[in-house]
């Protein structure tokens, strides 16, 4: 008897840690569900695994039955995968609907029409229940009147996130006289701003697109109204004008003497440019001279150093991209975007603030800054083609993370070709999946670095 009360400590000690352990697995398999958004896609399975999580750490700390413990554990590890399992599906099922939905919610309240953004969660709701239940039919029914009504605020939205700061813009311009003094600048934010309005109207979801003609509409009619201001200025104060091309000739001469050349003042602004232009022209023409000859140089002793002129070659490249780096840093906050330079010399741009939401490609309105340093990164390197990299955690099955990995990559690379225009330089994506980790995915940290999109500037093919 005295030995079964001496092991006693030892017997509770052990189903305490046992239970313990359950716990952890129970808690990590809600945070999983929450992650691939439970709450919102399966929210009766994901509420009900943590009453009985709940119940069950109540009935631990009371220091109540094992058996009912374990009981509620199982149940509640049983009901967070299964919301996991739904709310994956749901994802999966209905891609356009969600992220329809999250590019709603992420356009922001003061843009949204409250009443419109209410009846597009009730009819949200109602597809998420009709999924929940296994009733897909009606699910697929219901979507289509919630995705309706979605468009439809996001339609309200828009117009005033992007179009009306290009009115806005337009109709300081016009107030200007910018029609008179700018009519190219001026028609050209006038067009800008209707091929936004028709834009909205036909496709509510083509919101990088948005935000790209907003922000060209917006420079139009910003430099409109420069020019305006400029001739409005010059209209009043004649001897102004003077002033004005002394300063710009000033500012010629000085590249001028930069260069090595003399600026004749006398001679009209063109004439002047294309003297700037050509001394350009001849110090580049100068320094390929000099580079071919060394070249042939080099080719003299191929036959001793058969390597010498690739190995050459990649040092070249590797040294100009460590110079162009330097630039790389001053857009960037080192918090949002780590710059890396691989053996091959190829220049990784890690996005580490571009956060999608969990199962959506939709890119969030506040990252576009970050984007345009982008593509200011990638025009600093005009010889290389880009590629985007999409990457996931391990959260989700294989399938589900490569899908998501491929829209997000295509989302990003969908938005530099549109605001890079015709440089000529190629843009492709790809997705990786949860195949390249860069982190511990067992960890919360760790699973969050690997969630990335890497932008990746290739060294030119010989």
């Amino acid at each position: 008897m005295m030995r079964i009360l001496m092991l006693l400590p030892a017997m509770l000690l052990f189903s305490l840690s046992a239970n313990a352990d359950s716990l952890d697995s129970v808690e990590t398999a809600i945070a999983e569900a929450e992650q691939l958004r439970a709450a919102e896609f399966a929210p009766v399975h994901y509420r009900a695994a943590i009453e009985s999580l709940k119940e069950a750490k109540a009935m631990l700390s009371a220091h109540g039955s094992t058996k009912e413990i374990v009981v509620l554990l199982d149940k509640a590890a049983i009901q967070a995968g299964q919301a996991s399992t739904i709310a994956q599906k749901f994802a999966e099922t209905f891609p356009g609907l969600v992220e329809s939905r999250d590019r709603l919610q992420l356009a922001g309240e003061e843009y949204i029409r409250k009443d419109l953004a209410e009846r597009s969660e009730k009819e949200f709701a109602k597809v998420v229940e009709a999924a929940e239940n296994g009733n897909l039919s009606k699910a697929h029914r219901e979507a289509e009147h919630a995705l309706d009504t979605i468009h439809a605020a996001q339609i309200v939205a828009a117009r005033k996130q992007y179009v009306s700061p290009v009115a806005s813009a337009v109709a300081n311009a016009r107030r200007m006289k910018a029609r008179d003094y700018a009519p190219k600048a001026f028609m050209d934010a006038l067009a800008k701003q209707r091929e936004l309005e028709k834009l909205i109207k036909d496709n509510p979801d083509a919101q990088s697109k948005a935000y790209a003609l907003s922000q060209d509409g917006q420079a139009s009619a910003k430099r409109a109204m420069h020019i305006s201001s400029l001739g409005s200025g010059f209209a009043r104060n004649p001897q102004s004008l003077e002033a004005w091309i002394d300063t710009a000739h000033s500012h010629l001469a000085m590249l001028g003497k930069e260069l090595g050349i003399q600026i004749d003042r006398e001679q009209p602004t063109q004439q002047q440019l294309e003297v700037l232009r050509q001394a350009i022209v001849d110090m580049k023409s100068n320094y390929e001279a000099r580079l071919n000859d060394a070249n042939a140089q080099l080719a003299k002793y191929e036959g001793e150093l058969s390597n010498m002129a690739e190995v050459r070659r990649k040092l070249q490249i590797r040294r100009e991209a460590e110079a162009k780096i330097k630039r790389l840093t001053k857009l960037f906050n080192p918090n949002d975007v780590e710059i890396l330079l691989t053996p091959d010399a190829n220049v990784i741009l890690r996005m580490k603030t571009l956060n999608f939401r969990s199962g959506s490609a939709v890119i969030p309105p506040n990252a576009y800054a970050l984007l345009d340093n982008i593509i200011k990164s990638i025009e600093i390197f005009p010889d290389r083609s880009v590629r985007v990299e999409g990457h996931t955690d391990f959260i989700g099955s294989n399938k589900y993370n490569q899908a998501l990995s491929e829209r997000r990559a295509n989302a990003v690379r969908e938005y530099l070709v549109q605001r890079l225009g015709d440089t000529g330089q190629t843009v492709t994506a790809v997705g990786y999946g949860e195949e390249r980790p860069i982190a511990n995915n067992e960890t919360a940290d760790g699973r969050k670095k690997n969630r990335r999109i890497d932008i990746v500037l290739l060294v030119p093919k010989v």
